[in-house]
């Protein structure tokens, strides 16, 4: 990656986070880095669960919140 890629992937991201600062629910949202990528995700599930049980409610009370790929890296 060259600097002009790094200033338009910081750039995307700050107008992204400028555009949707809230999820539906109400939470602020962030960009994070996984897997290579950066998504804008809700920030209302950020701490990872205990137990499986958790873990699982925790996967499906997720759907409707904020979760958009920003930056996938080929």
């Amino acid at each position: 990656m060259t600097t002009r890629d790094n200033t338009r992937i910081v750039a995307l991201i700050e107008r992204a986070e400028r555009e949707t600062p809230f999820c539906d629910c109400g939470e602020p949202v962030a960009a994070m880095a996984r897997n290579r990528q950066i998504w804008l995700s809700c920030t209302a599930h950020q701490r990872p669960s205990r137990g499986t049980l958790r873990r699982l409610l925790a996967t499906l009370a997720s759907a409707g919140h904020t979760h958009t790929l920003l930056v996938d890296p080929v």
